[in-house]
């Protein structure tokens, strides 16, 4: 059995049924092969102020009013309970060195947190993927989208459009034309090879592994803060209401808090594998650091620790005459930061805008190559700004200096968002600013020269911080890099 459609979609994350539902907002007949069933696990679970003002922009243009309320935590716990979340009033780092227990500091100077909404209410969202995917899966059956789950993509060829040879569970196999392909897998699709696209990840800097899962009973880490000595009165926001970062001299640790008890706990190492089972790999991980190793001392693996190989991965080009790759699928760095979830709704944006010019194959192959370049740069830019803070982990004043640049090109963008100036020809993170993309780089090799032989000297770590001030200050309207605020920033 042969079915025809405008555009297959392969990939049923939240991308992938995200930007079905644009098109087919503008009458695009448009499919979605999910290889998996909903809910399933996955990770990407920490969102930002940026991905919010484009989820709420993609809702306006494309009349998606359902999704609205998942744009502040708030509204999301009103309106859709069902679906798992978590607040995120920030980002919080805390610093730790191997064999001691975390000791705070009265300057701050181990510590950084910068608020990202002015209360719980209006809060950004840590994503529980398992409901948020199968949540925007029914939203889109319910907007005539087909979303074919437990199926396989096990053919792909191009055939005056594409050819897909797809296998639900129980064998049977079809055969789906489309003439527009969006690969919003994530990785492990056939569309690369079929297009005979290489990994390009030697062209990446970051070098980096994981090792997560979800867990219960993870201590607070506001408790075991204070158990040392550590004053929370001054902090913007709840440390734990955050993506909270543990800074380790090998990579750091992530910890996402979800309302029903469950924590998205992971690491990132740069070292090779150890060959130890991954358990044993975490037991020791956690046994250097003994605060970490107090926090997660009464928590309980709700399911086997993934261990990953290299994470790190490029495709490109990432766009062609008849196929695009969301950011997902095209690449993937590192997660410090948070710039997955934003980043995709980046690419959703631009795909739904360049099919409003369908059929115009001229328009769309222009907007492609756009697309293309674009994200070319962002990727490079991210690299530099997850390898450089890779590189400072072992001096956290240069660490807290550097990532200025991160905050400053986020909340410029969410300042034209907010003020209704956003433009497609946007960068992500502002990196349409070519003096602003310029001064990050500039930075980041100095990054490398000050930390290549150990940890930064105190001067010229404050040298740093003061260069980076003066950097950020055309891009700075929240008041980052004020020295008087001791690393810990409110919401402005």
């Amino acid at each position: 059995m042969t079915d025809i459609c405008d555009v297959a979609v392969i990939g049923g994350g939240f991308g992938g049924t995200l930007v079905a539902m644009c098109l087919a907002d503008q009458g695009r007949d448009v499919v979605v092969i999910e290889r998996e069933t909903h809910p399933r696990f996955a990770i990407g679970e920490s969102s930002t102020p940026l991905a919010n003002w484009v989820l709420r922009d993609l809702a306006n243009r494309y009349g998606l009013d359902e999704l609205h309320p998942l744009t502040r935590y708030g509204t999301w716990k009103e309106e859709h309970p069902e679906v798992g979340v978590g607040p995120k009033r920030g980002f919080s780092f805390f610093a730790h060195r191997a064999g001691k227990p975390f000791a705070p500091c009265d300057d701050r100077s181990n510590e950084l947190l910068v608020a990202a909404s002015p209360s719980e209410a209006e809060a950004d969202t840590q994503w529980l993927r398992s409901d948020v995917d199968g949540f925007f899966a029914e939203r889109a059956r319910s907007r005539g989208v087909e979303v074919l789950e437990a199926t396989e993509v096990v053919e792909a060829r191009r055939d005056q459009g594409w050819r897909l040879g797809v296998r639900a569970s129980d064998g049977s196999v079809r055969t789906l034309r489309a003439d527009f392909v969006i690969d919003g897998s994530g990785g492990g699709s056939p569309i690369p090879g079929a297009l005979g696209l290489k990994d390009d990840r030697a062209t990446l800097a970051t070098s980096s592994r994981a090792l997560f899962a979800h867990f219960e009973g993870v201590k607070p880490w506001a408790a075991v803060y204070e158990s040392v000595g550590g004053n929370t009165g001054p902090h913007p926001f709840p440390s734990d209401d955050a993506a909270l970062h543990h800074v380790l001299p090998e990579g750091w640790m992530w910890m996402l808090r979800f309302d029903h008890g469950v924590t998205s706990v992971g690491a990132l190492l740069t070292s090779d594998e150890t060959g130890l089972p991954a358990e044993e790999e975490w037991s020791r991980l956690l046994g250097r650091y003994p605060s970490v190793s107090v926090q997660m001392a009464e928590a309980r693996s709700l399911r086997p620790l993934a261990r990953t190989g290299l994470l790190q991965r490029r495709l490109r080009p990432a766009a062609g005459p008849d196929w695009v790759l969301l950011p997902g699928a095209a690449y993937f760095i590192d997660p410090f930061l948070s710039p997955g979830n934003a980043h995709t709704l980046f690419g959703v944006e631009r795909i739904a805008r360049m099919f409003e010019s369908w059929p115009n194959t001229e328009k769309i192959a222009s907007a492609l190559s756009r697309y293309d370049e674009a994200l070319q740069r962002e990727i490079d830019f991210l690299d530099a700004l997850v390898h450089g803070s890779y590189s400072a982990f072992n001096s956290f004043s240069v660490l807290s200096a550097f990532s200025m640049y991160y905050f400053a090109g986020a909340i410029c963008s969410e300042v034209r968002r907010e003020k209704g100036e956003a433009e497609p020809s946007d960068g992500f993170l502002f990196t349409h600013d070519d003096e602003f993309r310029s001064r990050v780089h500039s930075a980041y090799l100095d990054v490398l020269n000050l930390t290549r032989d150990g940890p930064a000297e105190p001067e010229a770590a404050a040298n740093f911080a003061e260069r980076v001030r003066v950097d950020i200050e055309p891009y700075n309207p929240a008041g980052l890099c004020d020295p008087g605020k001791l690393n810990l920033y409110p919401y402005v």
